[in-house]
């Protein structure tokens, strides 16, 4: 492996864009800590509209200085986790964000004490219009928000209940002992959640099947803590509801960011009727597989062999570039600005963070760490991380700092977008069988994992929450029933047994609540608007105005305007109809 110094500038990001020297880090520092530290004399003078419009302003200065400082931080850490500078930089700066989360903790519930008349007149003032969306969202809050005394409880009650999923993580990851399993060789080899992926993938059924049964079996012996501690994250999160006074658990979950109850039903409604898609594809599976019966431990061994598609970085560029041609001339050219203008840092170098990322501050060009492999995937991955990139650009470029964020339930979709660009670029002028049927059976398990999978554990959350709700008990019977249910509907003609009854046991997803549906949502949503982009001009500019939306408006709304309703069923529909084209086409190519 290469040391840093090896590496050529032109495949190194330039951070000197964030601050040109430690020492220009070091007085922005000081700057924001005595910023923070003055802000709390604002306490109690939020109720006037000089005084509101002020403190503001000098929180976005803060929050600016902060993005900045702790960026730049985890950057230069992320270059070599082995210098010390850094990595004190990155603790620092950490530091001074939860020191300004606490100085600054009084000014939403302080907003909320202005009357509501007055809040909502000041918010159309014109020197208000960059906190307006922010104070229309505290806003909504009101019908939620308790008194004082009552307020204060809800926090007291939040530490202990809100460390269910830590304690979960402590039993998951290092109180349980999972065991050895004999590998294809015989050989004892250690049993963990790392390993067991890769057990699974193993080609020799009986190493798969030994897996599974030893992890399985290490959670049927927890089984009661663990229905009780997930039945208490359960009940937890229909306390904070009903205190709160909404409908559910789940509706709770949605109301911060906007999202109708129907988002998260549709969802569920359209994979149901794409199922037999799912199903057909499971059946090729085990077909191609050569078994007589499909077992879940069957599910992630590769159908296909490995297929080495060797590309080199200059290659994958080039790749990225003509796949996403669709996306018009400026985009073309930000492409070219991320190549050649110090945005990606590209090799994998002693000490530098595993994986990649995009990430950024504003008033700065993003930045995309990499570790790449002279690979097809890592052309994929490239794509994936400049489709972050471009969207916070485009949002930056568009919005005001205030607005420029966009939040989770959008944050993957032009990632995405970018994927299945260049998937449906390789497919259109791959003509050779064993490549295209490798390329399709690669884009079917994404989907596969991504939508289905996913849509399925949002479904058990629903339903289990709706249990609590309704005075069932939360036992591991009432809990393993319906995850069994749910695999028998999903998973038809795999055959079920007692441990995949208990998957639900170790899915961590599952102690924040209602998060995973996102990810299904998303991946139909990239797929949707991949589709209209390839259709013409009116998907395009839609698309490009998705991207400048940033954090503008609620994400349901932000879709909608780009042309994909989340709230009726035709817009999941439509992916899933990409999910179920590619199927038969596999089916026929290897028929």
């Amino acid at each position: 492996m290469s040391t840093r110094n090896e590496i050529a500038a032109e495949f190194k990001w330039q951070l000197e864009d964030i601050f040109p020297t430690d020492e220009a880090w070091e007085n922005e520092f000081s700057e924001a800590k005595a910023g923070i530290a003055a802000f709390g004399a604002c306490e109690g003078t939020l109720g006037e509209k000089a005084f509101l419009l002020s403190a503001l302003r000098e929180l976005s200065r803060i929050v600016q200085f902060i993005e900045r400082l702790y960026v730049y931080a985890h950057m230069r850490r992320d270059e070599d986790g082995a210098k010390d500078l850094y990595v004190g930089m990155s603790d620092r700066a950490a530091g001074l964000a939860a020191e300004y989360a606490a100085v600054a903790s009084f000014v939403d519930p302080e907003i909320l004490e202005i009357p509501a008349e007055d809040l909502l007149a000041w918010k159309d003032e014109p020197e208000f219009a960059v906190f307006k969306f922010h104070l229309e969202k505290l806003h909504r809050q009101r019908a939620h928000c308790l008194s004082k005394g009552e307020e204060k409880i809800m926090a007291m009650a939040s530490e202990p209940l809100g460390n269910l999923d830590t304690i979960f993580s402590m039993l998951n990851n290092v109180d349980i002992n999972f065991g050895t399993i004999k590998d294809e060789n015989g050989e004892e080899k250690k049993l963990t959640h790392g390993s067991y992926g890769l057990f699974l993938e193993n080609p020799n059924r009986e190493v798969r099947k030994s897996a599974y049964e030893g992890i399985y079996g290490a959670f049927h012996k927890q089984k009661n803590t663990i229905t009780a501690l997930y039945g208490t994250s359960i009940k937890s999160d229909v306390f904070f509801a009903r205190a709160r006074g909404h409908a559910g658990a789940l509706e709770a979950a949605l109301f911060g960011k906007d999202v109708p109850v129907a988002v998260y039903e549709q969802l569920i409604a359209a994979v149901h009727e794409k199922l037999p898609a799912l199903q057909k594809y499971l059946q090729l599976r085990k077909k191609v597989l050569g078994l007589d019966d499909l077992r879940f431990y069957d599910l992630y061994t590769p159908m296909l062999a490995e297929l080495e598609i060797p590309m080199s970085y200059a290659e994958a560029q080039d790749l990225v570039k003509e796949a996403l041609l669709p996306l018009g001339e400026k985009y073309q050219t930000l492409l070219d600005r991320s190549y050649t203008e110090g945005w990606i840092d590209v090799y994998e170098t002693d000490g530098k963070r595993s994986g990649a990322y995009s990430w950024g501050c504003y008033g700065t060009h993003p930045y995309v760490l990499l570790n790449h492999q002279e690979n097809l995937d890592s052309a994929f991955t490239l794509a994936h991380e400049l489709g972050h990139a471009l969207h916070s650009y485009h949002s930056n470029e568009a919005q005001p700092q205030e607005t420029a964020e966009y939040e989770i339930m959008v944050a993957e979709v032009a990632s995405t977008v970018n994927e299945n660009l260049l998937m449906r670029h390789l497919l259109e002028k791959e003509t050779d069988k064993q490549k295209r049927a490798y390329l399709l059976n690669q884009y079917l398990e994404m989907f596969r994992t991504t939508c289905f999978r996913q849509t399925m554990f949002a479904e058990f959350e629903m339903k289990s929450h709706r249990m609590s709700e309704n005075g069932e008990p939360l036992t591991v019977e009432s809990l393993s029933n319906l995850y069994q249910s749910l695999n028998a509907l999903y998973y038809d003609g795999v055959e079920l047994d007692e441990n995949i009854a208990i998957e639900w046991m170790r899915i961590p997803h599952f102690y924040r609540a209602f998060y995973v549906y996102q990810y299904a949502t998303g991946i139909c949503t990239a797929v949707a608007l991949a589709n209209k982009i390839l259709e013409g001009e009116e998907g395009l500019e839609k698309y490009i105005r998705f991207l400048q939306s940033g954090g503008s408006k609620f994400p349901v709304e932000i879709l909608q305007d780009a042309g994909v309703d989340l709230t009726q069923k035709e817009s999941i529909l439509s992916a899933l109809e990409v999910f179920e084209k590619y199927v038969d086409e596999l089916c026929e190519l290897l028929g």
